[in-house]
């Protein structure tokens, strides 16, 4: 049985996810992600495939690296 909380986290992963391959000027692998942001690989992974919960810095540290700080107050909200 998946719970609202873990839908709303898988659905937050994938927006994450294409904001990675949507980065400009060029899609990053999680492992370029991580090594901007200064996180083991495995935290993109994790986020991506709604396995752990994004913080603030997280998302701010995301939207920074993939160049689309535009998205951070919504993805916030």
């Amino acid at each position: 049985m998946t719970t609202n909380v873990a839908q709303a986290r898988e659905a937050l992963g994938a927006h994450l996810r294409q904001l990675r391959r949507d980065a400009i000027p060029q899609t990053l692998s999680g492992r370029e992600l991580s090594a901007a942001c200064g996180w083991l690989p495995s935290k993109v992974s994790k986020i991506e495939n709604g396995k752990q919960t994004p913080t603030e810095a997280d998302i701010r540290a995301w939207t920074g690296a993939t160049n689309s700080e535009s998205e951070t107050e919504g993805l916030l909200a």
